[in-house]
């Protein structure tokens, strides 16, 4: 009796393993993944962006603007949301991220927004580009009036 309780505990334990989904950035193979709301393939990482609803597989953006766009569409906020690092860093928490918006940043989509993980990076390019840091996801949001 004993033994086939452990048994079905453990066939539980591992079809709860195998059904939980990832909560990490999903992979982009440039010019192959396709941005979940425009399309258009990836080509470019520095623009690209994602995000996670809950218990679904995340998707992914060729442009800050194409993911702000899809969650306005959203009835509820996603578990996870990333950008590209413009540095060439990789993928940051969307909270983590100090944002540049310019219009001469030509985005994908005409986003105009760049992410970075170091706030003098960001400042940098602010000044490079004639644009403005953003200095939170909240931030850019709330300029956006996407914030529910």
């Amino acid at each position: 009796m004993w033994t086939s309780r452990l048994v079905i505990v453990t066939f539980a334990l591992l079809a709860a393993a195998c059904s939980a989904k990832a909560m990490g950035p999903p992979e982009i193979v440039i010019d192959r993944t396709a941005c979940s709301h425009c399309g258009m393939f990836v080509s470019e990482p520095a623009y690209a962006a994602a995000f996670q609803p809950h218990n679904e597989e995340p998707r992914v953006f060729d442009d800050i603007g194409c993911m702000l766009q899809a969650l306005r569409a959203e009835a509820a906020p996603p578990a996870n949301v990333w950008v590209q690092d413009a540095a060439g860093g990789g993928w940051l928490d969307a909270d983590d991220a100090i944002f540049v918006a310019s219009p001469q940043i030509r985005a994908p989509m005409g986003g105009g927004l760049l992410a970075y993980a170091d706030e003098a990076a960001a400042g940098k390019a602010a000044i490079t580009l004639g644009g403005e840091v953003v200095r939170s996801f909240r931030e850019l949001m709330e300029r956006r009036g996407d914030v529910r």
